[in-house]
């Protein structure tokens, strides 16, 4: 042929090493492709292809197959849309939240059974019931941060309290905020408040004449030091010699009392939001301005959500521009996209009416973007693989087709299993974000599969019948005319095939097939692969909680500024450990498995009583001696201490009341004696006139009377501190009116009560490697400290019911990390197994595994080289990576498996011409469709992006510069490493022949016959 006569780059020649492998009889085979014996043998010799059934329909119905599969895929839009047109929730979106709960984690049940349990028939007994008396609880904060050189200027604390005057000095703003116990807008939590006269015994000093005066006299008041800290950053200086006060950073707090969540949202985003995101851009005075809220935050992300997905239809318009430029045709272009697109629906009908799954959040989100690429890969791989068979020679079309159909389908069923299995192992996640993620992208992918194996070959078949040589009417005096071309003709390189066939053929062939290169390219792989391995060693886990927004943006800003840029202060939103009675774990027995937002039933523990003498004491003691604890036991369990005070920080409800009970004589242990007596002694509250001798109530006849402040029908200090550690019902035999108040009531049952403990852990600023000790650390302190408490008490637990459940989110995190580390080992353990199915050899099934994980740990080794570390969305990608890592490699070794040379060499050359320009368009398109996430503002979305990129950059690169090279070393020659013999040997066992045994043609229909009986054959 046309370059035998060039020279080997392994020391032999072409036609030794590609064209001159032998078959069995020694008669030379020519090589796949285009480099054949000689040059006058330029068509392949093939073997009759046996035409497949559905092959021949597609050929001879062209039109009905056409119509048939086109039909299938504009009925899943119809159905679709009229189910949605019936109220039916076929999409059941969710963008708000994300559900990485473990649903049957005692973390998270203690939790849920916590919160939850004022809804389940728990009362508040007095006129707090009403919206004004719940507003003296906070619902919701408003942070505003300021930052400057120095904040603490004249100029600046003016601008600070002119703004802060402007936003509560809004008309609707005292619907919303919270109240004080006299019913008033509590002002802001801000610095502005120790000039203005508000904490006394500090001078007012509204001029802000004397401000290092004034703080110099706050910092000297313990209890007011507690609030100021509060407010300075890391780098405060206040010193009243030196004459210095200052801090590069402030913060102020608005609170919000209305309980209505939707109202307050509205009224921050109709009232607030304008301006704060204003002065966001222009900063207030000389200072940087930063702001978050819960409401507002939501009320944004849902908003950027929509705009960020947006840049799905740029990478769509980038894949149908790519397509078309590589198709060349608008009509196998759109309807190739179409199926992928439709494939959507299909693979959301198995998933939410099938499979009942009733979550579809933001991760789902991003299959969009995956199935786009993977799509465009495997309809890539079809086409080629049809434009090649145009250069074999095939008699009738029917063969054409067939011969195109088992290549390409065999092709992207290896590559899609492997996918498809990758994805699905997510599915075995117990987090509902992950495990559906998985199972929807698992089906996506089976469902495009599917669609391209069964609608493609009759778009193409219909195109090349009728519109292969169309071209659009202004542009028919630019095409070339296709030259009619028999097929014994034989064709120039130059006229036979696309460039970059060739350059694969050739040139590339060339250098990863030279002697020399070929080892350097293996040298810098494993270069590049140790430093990205060295990289991988420094990857820690994430201690923030996940982040939505990249850091440059204002609620990235304000998130970075409460965890990192202030001193630690009372203020601080750390975690708090509820000891809890009265409660067993949530049962989530009847919610459905995929309603993350099903709450289930509050289950109570009735044996829970504090009337018992011995079980009032036992708390009053453990109160105190967590209180008291030893320096050496605090600092195992992170417990806070109070400055002020020197005790530890704990809210126990049980040593208040006993001190403030004790002025009316009704101290520990409440008992029918003491409080009795306190009863009759204000029959205005207590008709003692009926019949009491069956009354039982009595502690917590005191209790409320205690936490009401005696009904006096206003909000209590002790109200607002102890309130949501408590829980009454009512019970049957002694809840009786207060006299003359019908809304409040004195002997209902305690039904739940806890004891709060402050730790010096910040939410949102520890991980699960620093965390879970603790945890495990409480959870020991308090089984241990409730065995020894009476039996009435002996059903308690600890849990962190507040914000997202600490303890919980630690377990989430470790599970996300475990997750991503079983999802790469079983991947790949998979994928070696598959691939070394579907190439039928060890050896390719090795090295391509083996590629496979060089990716997986150079995409490991890129997270703490981008900054970032092993957090939740890392968690999440890295659960994916084999997933998409595998495409390349596998069609590749398929390529190497299917060539028809017995010598290395040979095959590497047919698997480069055959499947080098597949690999490379279905990169290109992953790899254009990911650029454009990398503008997403939302971080998961940009991140996603760099990973997906990353991922199937490094995948091309490790697949045609390292994984090439190592065939051209030591691929697999002949039959080594085959599992031909192996399949052989196990037939030959269930025939039931022997090694003695011959093979034949007759042999009364066995095909093998023993070796003695010859003579009669």
């Amino acid at each position: 042929m046309g370059d035998n006569s060039a020279p080997n780059t392994n020391g032999v020649t072409l036609e030794e090493g590609v064209g001159g492998d032998t078959d069995i009889n020694g008669k030379r085979m020519g090589g796949q492709g285009e480099h054949q014996q000689s040059d006058t043998t330029s068509q392949k010799e093939l073997k009759p292809v046996k035409t497949i059934a559905f092959c021949r329909f597609i050929v001879r119905r062209h039109k009905l197959a056409f119509g048939l599969t086109l039909g299938g895929h504009i009925l899943l839009i119809v159905v679709s849309a009229i189910l949605v047109q019936s109220g039916y929730n076929l999409f059941p979106l969710s963008f708000t939240g994300v559900p990485l709960t473990l649903t049957e984690d005692e973390t998270y049940l203690r939790g849920e059974a916590f919160s939850m349990a004022d809804d389940s028939g728990v009362i508040i007994e007095n006129s707090l019931n009403s919206d004004s008396g719940e507003r003296t609880k906070t619902t919701e904060t408003l942070y505003l941060y300021y930052e400057a050189g120095n904040v603490f200027t004249k100029d600046n604390l003016k601008a600070i309290a002119a703004f802060e005057n402007e936003l509560v000095g809004n008309a609707k703003y005292g619907n919303f905020c919270k109240l004080t116990i006299a019913g008033q807008c509590e002002k802001p939590f801000s610095i502005i408040r120790l000039f203005d006269g508000s904490l006394p015994p500090l001078t007012q000093d509204v001029n802000y004449s004397d401000i290092v005066g004034t703080l110099s006299a706050a910092m000297s008041n313990p209890g007011i030091a507690q609030l100021l800290q509060f407010h300075l950053g890391k780098d405060a200086v206040i010193n009243a010699t030196l004459n210095i006060a200052s801090t590069s950073i402030t913060r102020t707090i608005i609170y919000l009392g209305h309980t209505d969540q939707s109202q307050r949202e509205t009224f921050l985003v109709e009232n607030f939001r304008d301006k704060l995101l204003s002065k966001s851009d222009t900063g207030i005075g000389g200072m940087t301005f930063i702001y978050t809220s819960i409401s507002l935050f939501s009320y944004d992300i849902q908003r950027q959500v929509i705009f960020d997905l947006l840049l799905a239809g740029g990478s769509f318009g980038f894949i149908f521009l790519f397509m078309l430029i590589q198709t060349q045709s608008l009509l196998i272009t759109g309807l190739a996209v179409f199926s992928v697109l439709t494939s959507f629906l299909g693979a959301n009908m198995v998933y939410r009416i099938v499979l009942d799954y009733q979550y579809f959040g933001i991760f789902h989100v991003l299959s969009i973007f995956i199935i786009l690429g993977i799509g465009a890969d495997d309809v890539f791989v079809y086409f080629d693989t049809w434009r090649a068979t145009a250069h074999e020679n095939h008699p009738t079309l029917e063969e054409r087709v067939s011969a195109c159909y088992k290549r390409a389908s065999k092709a992207m069923f290896a590559t899609s299993l492997t996918t498809m299995i990758a994805f699905f192992v997510n599915a075995l996640s117990p987090l509902l974000a992950v495990s559906s993620f998985g199972l929807f992208s698992g089906i996506l992918v089976l469902v495009n599969y599917i669609s391209v194996i069964v609608f493609f070959p009759t778009v193409v078949v219909v195109h090349h019948k009728h519109w292969e040589n169309w071209t659009w009417p202004c542009f028919r005096c630019c095409k070339k005319k296709t030259p009619e071309i028999s097929p014994n003709h034989d064709l120039k390189d130059g006229e036979r095939k696309h460039p970059i066939v060739r350059f694969f053929r050739d040139p590339f062939f060339a250098f990863v097939s030279h002697k020399i290169i070929k080892w350097v390219l293996f040298v810098v792989c494993l270069i590049v692969l140790s430093v990205f391995i060295y990289f991988a060693t420094t990857l820690k886990p994430e201690e923030e909680a996940i982040k939505i927004y990249k850091d440059t943006h204002n609620y990235g800003k304000a998130i970075d500024r409460n965890l990192n840029s202030f001193k630690p202060s009372v203020k601080d939103e750390v975690i708090k450990v509820y000891l809890v009675w009265g409660l067993k774990e949530q049962d989530r027995a009847s919610c459905h498995k995929t309603d993350y937002e099903c709450f289930g039933r509050t289950v109570w523990d009735d044996g829970f009583d504090l009337n018992p003498k011995p079980a009032q004491n036992a708390l009053f003691d453990l109160c105190t001696r967590i209180r008291n604890m030893s320096d050496a036991e605090s600092a195992r369990l992170l417990i806070r201490r109070d400055s002020v005070s020197g005790f530890l920080d704990v809210d126990c409800f049980i040593t208040d009341f006993d001190t403030d009970m004790a002025a009316l004589n009704s101290s520990l242990p409440v008992s029918e004696t003491n409080m009795l007596a306190f009863m009759m002694a204000n029959p205005q509250l207590y008709d003692t006139s009926q019949n009491m001798q069956n009354f039982y109530r009595y502690f917590e006849t005191g209790l409320s009377y205690w936490l009401y402040d005696g009904y006096s029908g206003t909000s209590s200090t002790q109200f607002i501190n102890f309130a949501d550690h408590l829980g009454f019902s009512m019970d049957v035999s002694d809840t009786k009116n207060i006299i003359n108040k019908t809304d409040r009531y004195y002997g209902t049952r305690l039904r739940y009560a806890a004891i709060v403990v402050h730790t010096t852990l910040r939410n949102g600023k520890v991980g699960f490697v620093d965390g879970i000790p603790v945890v495990d650390a409480w959870e020991s302190f308090a089984r241990s400290a409730i065995a020894k408490l009476p039996p009435s008490l002996s059903g308690g637990f600890q849990c962190t019911p507040e914000g997202n459940n600490a303890w919980h989110w630690l377990r989430v995190q470790k599970t996300l990390a475990d997750s991503a580390v079983k999802g790469i080992i079983i991947g790949i353990c998979l994928a070696f197994v598959i691939l070394t199915f579907a190439t039928q050899n060890v050896v390719l099934g090795f090295l391509a595994t083996a590629t496979i994980s060089c990716v997986t740990v150079t995409i490991v080794g890129i997270i703490p080289l981008a900054g970032w570390k092993l957090g939740v969305l890392e968690s999440l990608n890295l659960s994916l990576v084999v997933g998409l890592a595998v495409d390349y490699v596998v069609h590749l070794a398929e390529g190497y498996h299917l060539s028809r040379h017995e010598h290395r060499l040979g095959r590497l050359r047919d698997m480069l011409e055959t499947v080098g320009i597949s690999v490379l368009s279905g990169a290109c398109t992953t790899l254009g469709a990911s650029l454009f996430m990398l503008f997403a503002v939302i971080l998961f979305f940009m991140q996603f992006g760099i990973f997906m990129f990353c991922t199937i950059g490094f995948s091309l690169f490790y697949s045609l510069l390292l994984f090439a090279p190592l065939l051209a070393i030591c691929g697999p020659q002949g039959n080594f490493g085959s599992l031909s013999p192996v399949y052989a040997w196990i037939k030959d066992r269930f025939r039931g022949k022997k090694k003695t045994d011959v093979d034949c043609n007759k042999c009364s229909g066995q095909g093998f016959h023993p070796l003695e009986g010859m003579e009669k054959f």
